[in-house]
């Protein structure tokens, strides 16, 4: 555990951070200003300077949907952007804002290959050592707004704009943030492996699609397939001999690691009895720990619709976010609520959806009927 950092530089950072609030406030009032007017006086305002304003066409948004969709896409509108909010104010706490390089990357990247130590640790490095408090501010506030801008859901151009950009961000925090979800240097998926901002980046890739690959299921069916694949390669990863799973106090020391953060004790405890736990039969545990992805992947590929599928992985998920993740958010250094969390509500997203009696297996052994038949129908 590290100790508390100094008042000044704590108060430093919250004002730099007021002061930046401050300024995207009356940035934001500015572009709110402009919109009001461009919206009711744009036409007349081109006319003046001779410009003939092109007509909106009255077909409908592509992206409008009927109320059993629009349900679930809801849902996901609301999961991913209070995620980023998270994120946002996680990213605001003074462990965090004063020493992010020690408390999350180089812990994250403890263990990495060269080149990924070469390339990614020394630009996080010059980064949040040369300006810690800029950046941490500037990765508060990009979090923030993506998130506010992703509520505003893809309908409107500000979250559809929002949504391209979160994948980007996504795949930035990734590489720079989780060390690639730690899969070159050993990561468990009961820590978070293969990282929760792939989770954040399919749940943009899912509200950017228009209405029509929703009603035709073409959504749902892309997020079972992204749960298999999940999952199958969670078990890949707890099953690789490199990552020394199968022998040794790996997973106990992860465990007793976690349990060591600052926290109230009900929470700690579950964590030292697991941790005593898994010291013993190293072997035997990580043989379920393969053995649990690797059924419910089956499920998600064979049954993703299934009661019983839809309950063990609710389950699973709930249980690997506590035990094994100790909610992602505790203990002043978290930036994230880890895998946990997101894709059991990726996972309720696919639920809340209409039911087809489709899955991946189905899809793959049952040819499609010509389009003229289709057609027919």
């Amino acid at each position: 555990m590290s100790s508390a950092p100094p008042v000044h530089t704590v108060g430093a950072f919250y004002k730099l951070l007021l002061i930046e609030w401050a300024v995207l406030l009356g940035v934001s009032a500015i572009i709110y200003l402009i919109a009001r007017f461009w919206k009711s006086e744009g036409e007349g305002f081109l006319r003046e300077f001779g410009v003939e304003p092109r007509h909106k066409q009255n077909g409908g948004s592509p992206y409008r949907l009927a109320a059993p969709h629009a349900k679930a896409r809801r849902l996901a509108v609301w999961s991913l952007g209070l995620l980023w909010i998270l994120d946002g104010l996680l990213q605001a706490q003074p462990e965090l804002g004063t020493n992010f390089f020690g408390a999350v990357i180089q812990p994250v990247m403890s263990g990495q290959p060269r080149w990924v130590n070469d390339v990614f640790l020394s630009v996080t490095q010059l980064l949040f050592t040369s300006r810690p408090l800029w950046f941490d501010s500037l990765t508060v506030w990009i979090q923030i707004l993506l998130g506010v801008g992703t509520l505003a859901g893809p309908e409107r151009f500000i979250g559809r704009l929002a949504l391209q950009v979160s994948i980007a961000w996504s795949l930035v925090v990734w590489a720079f943030g989780e060390g690639f979800g730690q899969i070159f240097s050993g990561g468990s998926w009961l820590m978070g492996s293969p990282g929760s901002v792939l989770v954040y980046a399919a749940l943009a890739v899912v509200l950017l699609a228009k209405g029509d690959a929703w009603e035709h299921g073409q959504v749902k069916h892309s997020m079972q397939w992204f749960v298999t694949v999940w999952f199958l390669a969670s078990a890949i990863l707890q099953a690789l001999p490199s990552a020394g799973y199968w022998s040794g106090n790996g997973l106990a020391d992860m465990e007793v690691g976690m349990a060591q953060m600052p926290q109230p004790h009900f929470l700690s405890a579950p964590l030292y009895a697991l941790a005593h736990a898994l010291s013993h039969g190293p072997m035997g545990w990580n043989a379920v720990f393969v053995a649990v992805p690797l059924v419910l992947a089956v499920g998600w590929f064979t049954a993703p619709e299934s009661r019983a599928v839809q309950v063990a992985t609710g389950v699973v998920l709930l249980l690997v976010w506590w035990l094994g993740q100790d909610f992602g958010v505790v203990g002043g250094a978290g930036t994230d609520p880890n895998t946990g969390l997101p894709l059991f509500l990726i996972t309720l997203v696919h639920h809340a959806q209409p039911r087809d009696g489709s899955s991946p297996w189905t899809r793959l052994a049952r040819p499609r009927p010509p389009a003229a038949i289709r057609n027919a129908k």
